[in-house]
């Protein structure tokens, strides 16, 4: 334990706390806490491809990974205090909680609230379904949200030493820790863990079906030469299994958002051997199951605009006809239907590539959270909607508002930066506190939508529209 955190210095830190151990494939097993170690050095990041300089992993990269970091105000009174657990995103391939991003002690600085960050298993560690193969595959399927679920088990009975009440816990998280978060409503193993949920750029949607997790499974084998002997998976090297799952798996965000989503993410296993899931979490929103837990969904006005300016190329759709054809193919839009849709969004002189970033973001981003709160509340729930809008310095693509959500502050951010991120901070803190009366109206029969920043339009009023430009479509 450290009183020396940099970015917060009336806060504790309790760095890199082992709360599981798995083996390979395996399911986590729940570690106790020692109270008399040092917790003064970061743990190992998960284990990942690709380029990690951006991590900030002093202790480098391990597929021994599952430990948390803990932060309390240095001053907390007597009273328990709100727990906020972040997840943080990556695309289930990349991130790990060492990155400044991650970093919730900015959460505790404010003196409002316990700050939790977790790792978990990334790509083929914890995202390939393997389950099907039986024996020592039995358990591996949504590994990584079972070492979230765990994580959230060594917080219910741990947290109540660091000043946390264990019986108030909101789980957080942006992008892929968003989908995770959402995905906890449609586990059973996590029921009873958290209180309040409020997911950054990621709803109830981008659930794998299994039918694809099998498939890419197959794919992964294969290109390893080892179809006929999963079991070889147990002893080849990490390093490798991390960069071939990157090369036979889909890169385009189009494939990963797509109605049959053909990547990695979490897989609705409901049927499957092995299963986390009972369903798809929209479904057991829409059951009333959950109804007592408190939900925010939040999203930017240009989340896939990200693409249109950092993957310009790639992104590039070529031309209209040609983005018809990927909702036709990848999300089976009958084609008349298709050309409205994109009709819509061709505006305003835009290019393909513009259109396909606005099209994007709210069939990936803007409708999905949106119908996860209006099933949510039509179930009885708690419902809140926020839109993040663009600031001086800062568009509002996807990531946006990731140094917000932990309190940190952004290098060289302007003053609308500051703010903004300020106001996202402010939002998640009263949000964990069930202070509702200091936040906007829930969402009802209408999804109400608070913005903050410069949105391009008001925030409600898109939603409706939103909602009939999709009327009819899937969207899971």
């Amino acid at each position: 334990m450290t009183d020396t955190d940099t970015a917060a210095p009336s806060v504790r830190s309790w760095l890199g706390i082992p709360y599981a151990a798995a083996g390979r494939f395996r399911q986590p097993v729940l570690l106790p806490f020692i109270p008399d170690r040092p917790y003064d050095q970061k743990g190992s990041a998960p284990l990942q491809a690709g380029d990690t300089s951006w991590l900030e992993a002093d202790n480098g990269f391990s597929e021994d990974c599952l430990n948390l970091n803990v932060w309390a105000p240095k001053d907390a009174g007597e009273e328990s205090l709100p727990v906020i657990v972040y997840i943080f995103g990556g695309g289930f391939e990349l991130g790990a909680n060492t990155q400044t991003t991650s970093n919730a002690s900015g959460l505790a600085a404010t003196g409002r609230a316990i700050g939790v960050s977790l790792n978990y298993r990334l790509g083929p560690f914890g995202w390939l379904s393997l389950s099907q193969y039986g024996g020592v595959f039995a358990d591996a399927t949504n590994l990584g949200l079972k070492d979230i679920i765990a994580a959230l088990q060594w917080v219910r009975e741990n947290i109540s030493r660091f000043g946390g009440d264990p019986q108030n816990v909101t789980v957080t998280g942006h992008s892929a820790g968003a989908y995770s978060t959402i995905g906890l409503l449609a586990a059973p193993a996590a029921d009873g863990l958290y209180r309040r949920l409020a997911a950054f750029s990621g709803g109830a949607s981008r659930i794998v079906p299994a039918w694809w997790a099998e498939e890419l499974a197959i794919k992964f084998l294969t290109e390893l030469g080892i179809a006929g002997d999963p079991e070889r998976l147990l002893t080849l090297d990490a390093k490798l299994l991390a960069d071939i799952l990157i090369k036979v798996s889909p890169r385009d965000i189009g494939d990963r958002h797509g109605i049959d989503n053909t990547t990695i993410g979490i897989v609705d296993d409901h049927s499957q051997t092995g299963g986390v899931l009972a369903d798809t979490p929209l479904r057991v929103l829409a059951s009333g199951r959950h109804r007592d837990v408190d939900i925010l969904f939040s999203t930017a006005t240009n989340e896939a605009d990200w693409w249109v300016i950092n993957a310009t190329e790639k992104f590039d759709p070529g031309s209209i006809d040609k983005l018809v054809d990927e909702l036709v193919v990848k999300s089976r839009i009958p084609r008349s239907r298709a050309r409205t849709i994109v009709a819509a969004y061709d505006v305003n002189g835009r290019t393909p590539v513009e259109v396909r970033g606005a099209l994007f973001t709210d069939y990936f981003f803007t409708l999905p959270a949106v119908r996860a709160a209006l099933a949510h509340a039509a179930a009885g729930g708690n419902a809140h909607l926020l839109t993040v809008g663009p600031v001086e310095g800062a568009p509002a693509v996807h990531g946006t508002e990731m140094y917000g959500i932990v309190g940190q502050p952004r290098p060289g951010s302007s003053d609308e930066q500051a703010e903004r991120d300020t106001l996202v901070r402010d939002t998640l803190l009263d949000f964990a506190a069930g202070n509702h009366d200091r936040l906007w109206p829930s969402v009802t029969t209408e999804a109400i939508s608070h913005g903050i920043g410069n949105p391009p339009y008001d925030p409600t009023a898109h939603a409706a529209e939103v909602l009939r430009t999709f009327s009819g479509i899937e969207r899971t």
